[in-house]
């Protein structure tokens, strides 16, 4: 008989459990809208700028003071990372220069003139200099970056920044 009580109070137990706390279930209630105030690509208050790690580019955001952002970014992408950034392992793969890339909105497109020939310079280097300058421009979404190096006569090359941080040909005219 002991072994019988035992199951019952068990069994017993176990409906008790399974038939919850007394809480009734409720349908989905509004929770009122999103939040919002958070920081974006497109905030008039940071520039995003892109360097270097072991995997490839890596995007980091910087307080932006009044003006062309465009031309900001480019010139702090210049000056390289920070000590802050450098401590993360962040680096730069563009050469040293005393002249500026010239950068600018024509025609709902980046151009950016630099000072080096694109094939002296490294991958990441190129896709440094487009990812910074598709996120720094006003037009929004992801524009062509029409490139020219110096003392270039004709076409520039047309690049785009892609979701991994990379330069790409738009197809119109590659690079290598």
């Amino acid at each position: 008989m002991p072994g019988v009580l035992g199951r019952v109070a068990t069994v017993l137990f176990a409906a008790a459990t399974l038939t919850g706390c007394g809480i009734t279930d409720t349908d989905a209630r509004p929770a009122g809208p999103p939040a919002q105030g958070g920081l974006t690509e497109s905030s008039s208050r940071l520039l995003r700028l892109y360097f270097v790690t072991p995997q490839g580019t890596w995007p980091v955001s910087r307080p932006a003071p009044a003006g062309d952002r465009l031309q900001q970014a480019m010139n702090a992408l210049l000056d390289g990372p920070t000590a802050a950034e450098r401590a993360r392992g962040l680096i730069t793969q563009l050469p040293s220069t005393t002249r500026p890339v010239r950068a600018k909105v024509t025609e709902g497109r980046v151009e950016l003139r630099l000072p080096w020939l694109i094939r002296d310079l490294p991958h990441l280097a190129v896709s440094q200099l487009v990812c910074t300058a598709a996120t720094a421009q006003a037009l929004g979404g992801n524009p062509v970056i029409d490139v020219f190096e110096p003392g270039m006569a004709g076409d520039p090359w047309p690049v785009r920044c892609d979701d991994s941080g990379s330069a790409v040909p738009t197809g119109q005219k590659g690079f290598s």
